[in-house]
């Protein structure tokens, strides 16, 4: 028997389908290399299930297999098609005894009255039901909160402030006292020369009295 499930309801199909066609296959991308030979990548797509099966709501029916199970009763061709454009707007599950049961959208369905009697065929399509997950975010702004600066601990430096580096004053107590020493050699010298002992009066004499000879 098959029947079709939306959320606490059960519908029986009066008249099991001749066929059931369940198709499940992958998507493969193949390509042509250089020398002309087909490949396959190594990836592959795997495509949603599809059922497709045709059915016959009678005009007149008196029993069902499942009298008391379901909890939508079959009716008439009308009222069966009225529920499936109800139940087509949600996911359903096909269940067909023990060898299939899916959840699936309705893909499409058509209807056709045949040979005059006035039953309804209906040809159905349906496609696997795979929703995809939807994160969704909210639009209300939220106060940031100011950064926090995280600093690495260092070494503590003495102040220097107002102190001059030694190597600088080194220098420049030499230069001074080079300055200081040619300054000495200097005075020593001029004093030298000033001092009484080391006038030669003799020869100085001597000197004059050759330069007054020399007029005459």
């Amino acid at each position: 028997m098959l029947t079709m499930i939306r959320d606490k309801n059960r519908f029986t199909f009066p008249i099991t389908p001749a066929e059931i066609q369940i198709t499940s296959s992958n998507e493969i991308d193949s390509f042509v290399v250089i020398t002309g030979e087909e490949k396959t990548s190594k990836r592959l797509t795997s495509k949603l299930k599809r059922v497709s099966f045709s059915v016959i709501f009678p005009r007149a029916w008196e029993e069902l297999w499942e009298t008391g199970k379901e909890t939508v009763a079959y009716q008439s061709p009308e009222q069966a098609w009225k529920l499936m454009e109800e139940w087509k707007l949600k996911p359903v599950v096909i269940n067909f005894e023990s060898l299939f049961s899916q959840t699936m959208w309705f893909e499409s369905f058509e209807a056709t009255y045949k040979a005059g009697q006035a039953n309804l065929h209906i040809t159905f399509n349906f496609v696997e039901f795979n929703p995809v997950k939807i994160v969704s975010y909210s639009n209300t702004k939220q106060l940031l909160k100011p950064g926090v600066i995280i600093t690495k601990s260092s070494k503590s430096r003495p102040n220097t402030t107002g102190k001059t580096d030694k190597k600088n004053e080194t220098k420049k107590s030499e230069k001074s006292k080079k300055a200081e020493e040619k300054k000495k050699k200097n005075e020593e010298k001029k004093s030298t020369a000033n001092a009484k002992g080391n006038f030669d009066y003799l020869a100085q004499k001597e000197r004059i009295l050759d330069k007054n000879s020399s007029v005459k």
